[in-house]
């Protein structure tokens, strides 16, 4: 028995001697149909062995080559995710990436594009704390990080007695990060404020870049 190769589809196979001497080593590929010389194409058992392993070895490392090569592009990518997010050619990219797995960016700002709708801020009793009330909507066409919510205590006089501001997990009802275009959520906070506030003021800040 002999192993050879057909010359038109290079497919391997072995063919009895006594089937070679019946037919004066003319053959038939069972593959393409082509008729050639067995013993003209006759390979070594070795060495018909060693193409198919090393077209196997060459696949895997074609493989491993284009994982790696992803991988790093992937680091890459996320490494320089936001000096990319600010060019116009790759933010659309960038933030699409960003939308479907988590990468620390944050969402385009339009600070004038918030509503605060129908604060409502009142002192409970005598208890010294303030509540207000409210309702955030981002009015832009885009998803927006949350601001940050701003309270400036006032005396009789007009005069600042306290200020500070609030990140969204202290002051939305339902915390999240940010909020999808059009989206509404409700403010809840609730402050000890010193005796002689008498006055307030609400305002938004964006919150500061990473």
């Amino acid at each position: 028995m002999i192993l050879t190769q057909c010359p038109s589809c290079r497919t391997l196979f072995r063919v009895e001697n006594e089937a070679l001497a019946a037919c004066g080593g003319a053959v038939r590929c069972g593959e393409c149909g082509a008729v050639f010389q067995a013993d003209i194409y006759r390979l070594d058992e070795a060495a018909g062995a060693g193409p198919g392993r090393r077209t196997g070895h060459l696949w895997l490392l074609s493989v491993a080559a284009l994982l790696l090569a992803a991988a790093l592009g992937a680091q890459g990518l996320y490494a320089a995710r936001k000096p990319l997010a600010r060019l116009a050619l790759t933010r659309p990219v960038i933030h699409a990436v960003c939308r479907a797995v988590p990468c620390g960016l944050p969402h385009p700002a339009a600070l004038s594009r918030f509503r605060l709708l129908s604060p409502h801020v009142a002192l409970v009793g005598d208890s010294g704390i303030l509540r207000i009330r409210a309702e955030l909507q981002n009015a832009a066409a885009f998803r927006q990080s949350v601001p940050l919510l701003a309270v400036t205590l006032l005396s009789a006089r007009g005069r600042i007695v306290a200020r500070d501001s609030f990140p969204a997990r202290t002051f939305l009802r339902h915390p999240r990060p940010a909020l999808g275009a059009g989206q509404r959520a409700a403010v809840r906070l609730a402050l000890r404020v010193p005796p002689d506030a008498r006055g307030f003021r609400l305002a938004l800040l964006a919150t500061p870049k990473r």
